[in-house]
């Protein structure tokens, strides 16, 4: 305590600085090399987590691959022809070709009962057990990965049914070394494939991309059967067991090397304590001279304090030192002209932009208010920066900003002549420049787009923007504020779409917007007072030509602007948040419909379309179930149809949705398949009963092979999923003829009957009673 207080002011403060920065450094530098370490150590367990995802990901797609190929050879007729002969020669010399073919290894031939017909293989192949067998011919095929002769196999196991032939195709395919580089290619890492031995149920290395030693190789013997992830002196490695045998016949090792992923840590470990080294060397020459600078500037004002205590009028010493201690002396006096200052911020930042120090939109409208006022004429332009989001995102605010500047820069060289210009929020800026002729007006937006969008130098790199540019022309197409900047919005919005250098207000643009509102007004109107009306399209057993089932089609015959499109009415509810109650409406007119129907003796079902947003609307299931409740007939009759687009914006809520539809007893329908973006793993998840062929393939059946194919594929594809299909758009005779003929259950389209009101269609339901001789009429062309 003694030595300290010898040390007087200074040396403490050189001591406690230094010790402060040197506490400092030390505890950063530890707590950044751990961080260091295991933040390398995350990034290797990572690349193996996403390397097993694409080993998985990998050996999944060579299944299918090898599935669709042995699908075509079980299918070949000469394949089938050579099994049925039943001469030993004949089958082993087709089996032997056809599995050339596929790229299998080995391949051999069961019959009903798991005998081998035929075989590739020296020795004999493990027995294929019944069980097996009827779970190829239930699902299609089996799959499973085996350990053979000390290498691991992915054995494929797939049905050959055909009248008076029911056999299996068995076929195998190594797990090799160019699997294994696939996928060591693919993740980075180092792959080993192991398979159990035979004798001594160990696993034993047959595919690596790298080599093994024998100390590798005690590691990998001596994990647990559990054992996923090993970190050992050399590598970090991931165990992945393949195929659902327990324990695993084969697996796949992927391997990191531990030395070329700590290298960074190394190094960063060398750079870090340079750094801190040389920051202590800086605080103590710091130290030294803040200790010095300050020790002065203390005494001053200390003797400046006595002479104030003293009653005196001392002059402030100077404080060449600053910091504290000037503020110290300045504070009261320079108080006032703080105050001052402070306000002529405020004022200034009330009508500029803080960042590029250009009017803000409040003193634009104020300008803009003045013009209309004082019957002024001129042309406002506005510039959107289309990719200002973008940057933010990916640069950061700080770069965004410098783009501004810089842009906020050219703007000003190149509109001098501006009555105002202002920057108005995000990325967009508008000018307020003087009334020129179209052409030269034209001819300067164009220059203006060209250097906006030419490379801008932002921290010495050359960046390009993209950049959307409008016109107005002040008071022709606005007269006051609000129309100014509700048009100006319009025309962004229409500039969006259009490739032009720029893009002028065109009247009616606000109009449209206006119809819109009152649309969407005028509908809520239109439910509650029964101002829609209802069609209705007969869909028939394309097999006996009997009426099935009617569709429900919406109608909107606005009282002053006529006929709306449904696409644009529907559209507009769901944006104003009526959709579920023009659903409501709906679902109650149909069922009072279909009632009086079967009074008329109509025995129809229906089907009605659900929006997307139906199928995240809680009290859905029991509106349905209250609106047909006492129905005459069971709900089964009841198709509803929701498009693929719709079932995909939340898969797990319209799923949840489905699954309670489906309780409650009604059908469910893909509608328009085959233009959305589902797949067939999640169509097979759908609860649904049936497939509605989306008319574009349908409506020129007739004459395009292409729609043909896709429309009898997705024909056979629903049918063996046990779905029933639906083709709209008939058109003609000849496509009802070919949807008869590929066993579609049920058809609609104006060759059958156009929409029809509903007083119309018992009357309508006659004349397709009338038809049916000529509709169930088969073609000689078509018949088997």
């Amino acid at each position: 305590m003694g030595l300290v207080s010898r040390l007087g002011f200074r040396g403490r403060l050189i001591a406690a600085m230094i010790s402060l920065v040197a506490l400092v450094s030390l505890v950063i530098v530890a707590l950044l090399m751990v961080y260091l370490f295991e933040d390398e150590k995350s990034r290797a367990l990572e690349q193996l987590a996403i390397g097993e995802r694409l080993t998985n990901e990998v050996i999944d797609r060579r299944t299918e691959l090898e599935l669709s190929r042995l699908s075509v050879v079980v299918q070949d007729f000469g394949f089938r022809s050579a099994i049925a002969s039943r001469d030993p020669a004949t089958i082993d010399s087709a089996l032997e070709n056809h599995s050339g073919r596929v790229g299998a290894d080995f391949a051999l031939l069961l019959d009903s009962q798991g005998e081998p017909l035929a075989s590739t293989l020296q020795n004999p192949f493990p027995a294929v057990s019944q069980e097996q067998l009827t779970s190829t011919r239930r699902n299609g095929f089996t799959r499973s990965l085996r350990a053979i002769d000390g290498r691991g196999y992915e054995i494929l196991i797939i049905p050959i049914e055909a009248p008076g032939l029911r056999a299996s195709l068995v076929s195998g395919f190594a797990m090799d070394q160019s699997l294994a580089e696939v996928i060591a290619r693919l993740s980075g890492t180092s792959v080993i494939f192991r398979a159990r031995s035979n004798q001594n149920d160990n696993l034993n290395s047959f595919a690596a991309t790298s080599s093994i030693d024998a100390k590798l190789e005690q590691e990998l013997a001596g994990a647990s059967a559990n054992a996923n992830f090993i970190e050992s002196a050399g590598y970090f490695t991931r165990i992945i067991n393949l195929g659902e045998s327990d324990p695993a016949a084969v697996q796949a090792v992927l391997l990191i090397s531990r030395d070329a992923t700590l290298q960074n840590y190394y190094r960063r470990a060398v750079e870090i304590a340079l750094l801190v080294t040389a920051i202590l060397i800086f605080a103590i020459l710091l130290a030294l001279v803040i200790a010095r600078n300050l020790g002065r500037p203390v005494l001053q004002l200390a003797s400046y304090a006595r002479a104030i205590g003293e009653g005196t009028t001392p002059e402030a010493p100077v404080i060449r030192a600053g910091g504290e201690l000037t503020q110290l002396r300045n504070a009261l006096r320079d108080m006032l002209s703080g105050l001052r200052e402070r306000e002529a911020q405020i004022r200034y930042a009330a009508t500029h932009d803080d960042v590029t120090g250009l009017k803000n939109r409040n003193a634009l409208m104020q300008e803009a208010a003045e013009l209309f006022e004082n019957r002024g004429t001129g042309s406002l332009v506005g510039i959107r920066l289309n990719d200002l989001s973008d940057i933010n995102d990916t640069l950061g605010l700080e770069f965004g900003d410098k783009v501004l500047i810089g842009i906020a820069k050219r703007l000003q060289q190149e509109l001098p002549d501006a009555h105002i210009l202002a920057r108005t929020g995000g990325g967009e800026f508008l000018a307020l420049i003087p009334s020129l002729p179209p052409e030269q007006g034209s001819d300067r937006i164009r220059q203006l787009h060209a250097l906006i969008e030419s490379p801008l130098q932002v921290d010495q790199t050359p960046f390009s923007l993209r950049v959307t540019i409008v016109t107005m022309e002040l008071p022709e197409d606005a007269s006051d504020t609000d129309a100014l900047r509700r048009r100006l919005n319009l025309t962004f919005e229409q500039a969006e779409a259009h490739p032009e250098a720029f893009t002028r207000y065109k009247p009616g643009q606000d109009e449209s917007h206006l119809r819109e509102l009152k649309l969407v007004t005028d509908l809520h109107t239109a439910i509650l007072n029964n101002g829609l009306h209802m069609n209705y399209q007969p869909k028939l057993n394309s097999q006996t030509g009997e009426l099935v089932q009617v569709e429900a089609l919406v109608r909107w015959i606005h009282p002053e602007l006529g006929f709306i499109s449904p696409e644009e009415f529907i559209f507009l509810a769901e944006q104003s948040g009526q959709i579920h109650d023009l659903t409501a409406h709906i679902l109650q007119r149909v069922a009072s419909d279909a009632r009086r129907w079967h009074e008329q003796g109509v025995d129809a079902g229906v089907a009605i379309n659900l929006s997307a947003m139906d199928l995240t609307w809680p009290a859905l299931i029991q509106h349905i179930g209250d609106t047909f409740e006492g129905w005459h007939h069971s709900l089964e009759r009841v198709t509803l149809e929701v498009t693929e687009s719709a079932l995909m914006e939340d898969p797990e809520e319209a799923m949840a949705t489905l699954n309670r539809l489906r309780e409650l007893g009604v059908t469910l329908s893909v509608d328009d398949f085959g233009t959305g973006y589902s797949s067939l793993s999640q169509l097979r998840k759908l609860p649904v009963q049936e497939l509605k062929i989306d008319k574009s393939f349908v409506l020129r059946l007739d004459t395009e092979p292409q729609d043909q194919l896709i429309v009898r594929s997705t024909i056979d594809m629903a049918h063996g999923l046990g779905l029933k299909v639906v083709a709209e758009g008939i058109e003609n005779l000849e496509a009802w003829r070919l949807l008869q003929h590929w066993g579609c259950n049920l058809a609609q389209g104006f060759y059958l009957s156009r929409p029809v009101a509903p007083e119309d269609l018992p009357e309508t339901a006659r004349a397709l009673a009338d038809r049916r001789e000529e509709l169930t009429h088969t073609n000689p062309e078509y018949s088997e």
